[in-house]
């Protein structure tokens, strides 16, 4: 994913010297969440690879229990550390972004994540304590390419669009709950 992006970017950014093309590269950290309305939430019906549905089929009593791969990382309690960030965030820096490209010419680069690390065993806490659901998880081993930590420095955001994260860890793991909380599923 991340060469492919380099190599997209890259293209871009060459189209954008010739002048035939303005361009705001949006750098995406981990969503989560739902919409508030819960009209639009991460499918965990169809053997998702993101955390958050993962979390959810064990919530919902589809999976037994999640998978967390890796507790030897060099972290607060060993499990992989990432930026998660809120799905209406992330609609807010797609605005920003249209607002910004309207008058700025070029190509620009923009990351969109709070610029915290939470860990994976962090998020599944706070999703259980939140939502009073129990979440049983298997350490299993590190997945071949992850990488220990990832979180992303969001400030070139706040100063160039004035776009900066406004939910929390808590409306993340509340909003993705309260939107799949009451789906009819045939387990």
């Amino acid at each position: 994913y991340g060469s492919t992006k380099i190599a997209i970017e890259s293209f871009l950014n060459d189209m954008c010297q010739s002048e035939s093309l303005d361009v705001v590269s949006l750098r995406y950290f981990n969503p989560v969440g739902s919409i508030k309305n819960g009209d639009l939430y991460e499918d965990p019906f169809n053997k998702p690879n993101n955390i958050m549905p993962r979390i959810i089929r064990v919530a919902l009593g589809i999976d037994e229990t999640i998978s967390v791969f890796g507790n030897d990382y060099n972290t607060k309690d060993g499990t992989a550390e990432r930026d998660y960030i809120h799905v209406m965030d992330l609609i807010e820096g797609h605005i920003k972004a249209m607002h910004f490209l309207s008058a700025n010419k070029g190509f620009h680069t923009f990351n969109l994540g709070t610029g915290d690390k939470v860990s994976v065993l962090k998020l599944i806490d706070t999703f259980e304590s939140l939502n009073n659901v129990n979440i049983p998880y298997k350490m299993a081993p590190r997945r071949d390419g992850d990488v220990e930590i990832c979180y992303c420095d969001p400030s070139k955001a706040l100063n160039s669009m004035d776009w900066e994260c406004e939910y929390t860890l808590d409306d993340m793991c509340l909003d993705s709950w309260n939107a799949v909380k009451n789906l009819d599923i045939k387990k």
